[in-house]
């Protein structure tokens, strides 16, 4: 298989990628009117369907496993194998990808510099957390960050549950969503469409559209459409038109990079090259293994030879007197045995010649050798440069040791935090966009004040790496040494080894110090103290922490 052969001199649709672009004047002219804008709408459906969806669909698929080694032709031999194996690079890839960047949850904070009233920021941040529990928030970031790993583009949707005022957050499939931006430098988006289909398997097609506005939601549906896709048809029926309170699109598309490309998908050739190289290796042996066998000699057990019988059960003779033979004696093989019996032969000279040779038996396999050992450094080439190109750490090679020093493990995760470093600021802007939609809804129901909480919100990414825990407790030991580091920053830095959030630690320490002060009242007051003296002479010792601690849990046992 030639791989070029499957997609030609190009993979995709150069509008494959296409961002989509609306003139603001165009837009304004028919924001009010749905049917209008349903027109307009329909034509970056159209598109998106016949130039868009098919990349995503090759994306997800090289993901799965289901490369473009599966579409290769069957051999013009039938009696060759024919493998075609597909390496889980991509999903591999991904899944290092992903962790290293948003396995850890992401933190959304008030930054400690705001200038506004506690009590307001308490409950701003209260509600915050709240929507991040109930919505599941840190799952759907993981989903959209694949999604962004894969396809280069993500898209989430904040909107109003039904029957009840609170928010939902859902990861909405790139195959059926994009956003339509204005024409100007700042890319303002104006529309965000999502659309599905729904039906009884392949019955009872029905098409339904999503377009949202900076302020309103207009719901479409169509009957029709082709099975199993989201082939769009004309003729869209308004449903309904609901107006959302975010005050901005609150369909959010995240990017990846500036060119909206997955991690991987410049390296699709190479992939393609690893599944042909491992293929034909796999087609290798299973040929060898089936080989031809070659036998030279004469074999030592023969068959009978059948001959021309008359009515009477006798031989016929010929015209030469001898019987007739219509069947010669042929070796008597044996496809279950692995073992024949073979004897030299005397062989003619060939043509005139009455010259003899011994032929002396042999048995070999028809079979052509193979270069195992270029065959490897090809592969293990391959990999490496798929390894090198997409910044993505070989976890198998022998030089990422687990003892590495911290500056080693750096310098082999140099080119990966370049490209982490830019997918988390383009990752902080989509949750920026979010936000903003929940700021919004939150400020008309009441539920905060009217400060821009947006801007102070700081997302705080920790890169899930392997664990020294070692080496930071000494390091967070050194820090707290100097007395230069306020004990929120220690906690800060402790979180990862104890698994305690730096917050609930310090109501823990400040519990314990309510604790301890108590204990030493009472001891000054009367277990402890002058009366204890006066009964016995001697005042009782005050109670060890680890005392403190143990009459805790009893009394811990007790309530429970």
């Amino acid at each position: 298989m030639i791989i070029n052969s499957i997609y030609g001199k190009q993979r995709f649709d150069r509008e494959a990628n296409r961002d989509y672009t609306m003139p603001v004047g165009t837009y304004t002219a028919v924001s009010e009117q749905p049917l209008e804008l349903m027109k307009i709408v329909y034509q970056f459906i159209n598109h998106h369907q016949n130039h868009q969806v098919s990349r995503l669909q090759t994306l997800y698929d090289y993901y799965q496993a289901n490369n473009a080694i599966k579409k290769q032709e069957d051999s013009n031999n039938p009696y060759h194998a024919n493998n075609r194996v597909a390496a889980a690079f991509a999903r591999y890839m991904t899944s290092i990808r992903v962790g290293y960047l948003i396995g850890n949850p992401i933190q959304l904070k008030l930054q400690d510099d705001t200038e506004v009233d506690d009590s307001q920021a308490q409950k701003f941040q209260n509600v915050l957390d709240t929507f991040i529990t109930n919505t599941n928030a840190d799952y759907i970031n993981q989903q959209l960050a694949k999604d962004l790993s894969i396809t280069g583009r993500a898209y989430d949707l904040v909107y109003v549950k039904n029957g009840v005022t609170d928010l939902g957050l859902v990861r909405v499939d790139p195959e059926q969503a994009f956003v339509i931006y204005d024409d100007t430098v700042d890319h303002k988006p104006l529309v965000g469409v999502r659309y599905y289909q729904t039906g009884i398997l392949d019955n009872q097609l029905v098409e339904h559209y999503e377009v949202y506005t900076d302020s309103q939601l207009f719901t479409f549906h169509s009957e029709g459409g082709l099975p199993q896709t989201n082939s769009p048809v004309a003729n869209a029926v308004l449903d309904d038109t609901l107006p959302h309170f975010f005050d901005t699109v609150p369909l959010t598309e995240y990017c990846n990079n500036d060119e909206r490309l997955g991690d991987w998908e410049p390296e699709l050739d190479q992939l393609d090259a690893l599944d042909k190289s491992v293929s034909m290796m796999a087609d290798f042996q299973e040929d060898f293994n089936n080989a031809n066998i070659v036998l030279t000699g004469k074999f030592s057990n023969m068959t009978e030879p059948k001959y021309l019988l008359d009515e009477n059960g006798n031989k016929k003779l010929g015209q030469d007197g001898q019987p007739i033979i219509i069947e010669p004696a042929h070796p008597n093989v044996d496809p279950k045995n692995h073992m024949w019996y073979l004897e030299p032969f005397a062989a003619s000279g060939g043509v005139g010649s009455t010259a003899k040779h011994i032929i002396q038996p042999d048995a070999k396999y028809l079979t052509k050798q193979y270069d195992a050992a270029g065959w490897s450094t090809y592969t293990n080439f391959l990999i490496n440069e798929i390894h090198k190109y997409t910044n993505t750490p070989n976890v198998n090679d022998p030089n990422f040791a687990s003892n590495a020093s911290g500056v080693a493990m750096s310098y082999k995760l140099w080119g990966s935090d370049q490209e982490r470093k830019l997918q988390e600021t383009l990752f902080k802007r989509g949750l920026h966009d979010r936000l903003n939609a929940c700021v919004s809804y939150w400020q008309t129901l009441n539920q905060i004040s009217s400060d821009k909480w947006n801007t102070m919100i700081k997302a705080n990414f920790m890169p899930n790496l392997p664990k020294n825990d070692d080496a930071t407790a000494q390091l967070i030991q050194l820090l707290n040494s100097t007395g230069k580091f306020s004990d929120e920053t220690i906690r800060d830095m402790a979180e990862p080894i104890t698994g305690i959030n730096a917050d609930t630690e310090a109501e823990r320490v400040k519990e314990d110090t309510q604790a301890a002060n108590e204990d030493s009242m009472n001891y000054a007051q009367g277990d402890g103290g002058l009366g204890n003296i006066f009964a016995t002479g001697k005042p009782t010792p005050a109670p060890s922490l680890a005392e403190r601690i143990k009459e805790g849990a009893q009394s811990d046992n007790e309530e429970g």
